[in-house]
């Protein structure tokens, strides 16, 4: 497994802690239940080798529906309750060479009705030796 999933699995499962969200990898099917959590990658940075060593920036999108009378407020709960268990532990149980970075960027998209879609992005930077990934 590349180092890229193996932060993808440890985001996953550092978010089944949070209560009442079903939480998946990439989106394969249709959800059935709300609130959910959708983890996926938007970028990757590499500057390059140094050394033997490259400090990688990965883009890490986490996609949150919920559903309720006032659709940007339908996510809040959930949105708080996902940046609290990220924000626990920075290093996502992986090390010192891994790190979620400062800041963060939230888009909310209501068109629909009563389902709201708000995105969380965080940036995450990780160290790999020469030849890894």
């Amino acid at each position: 497994m590349s180092i890229r999933e193996t932060i993808l699995a440890a985001i996953q499962t550092q978010l089944a802690s949070v209560a009442g969200v079903q939480v998946s990898r990439s989106r394969r099917e249709q959800i059935t239940d709300l609130p959910a959590v959708i983890v996926r990658p938007e970028s990757e940075e590499d500057p390059g080798d140094l050394l033997g060593v490259s400090d990688t920036v990965l883009t890490v999108a986490l996609d949150i529906y919920g559903r309720g009378e006032i659709p940007d407020q339908a996510t809040d709960a959930t949105l708080s309750a996902v940046y609290l268990a990220l924000s626990t532990d920075p290093t996502l149980g992986l090390g010192s060479d891994v790190q979620i970075l400062p800041g963060r960027s939230v888009q909310w998209s209501t068109d629909a009705f009563d389902d709201s879609l708000v995105t969380l992005t965080l940036r995450i930077t990780y160290r790999a030796y020469q030849g890894a990934l």
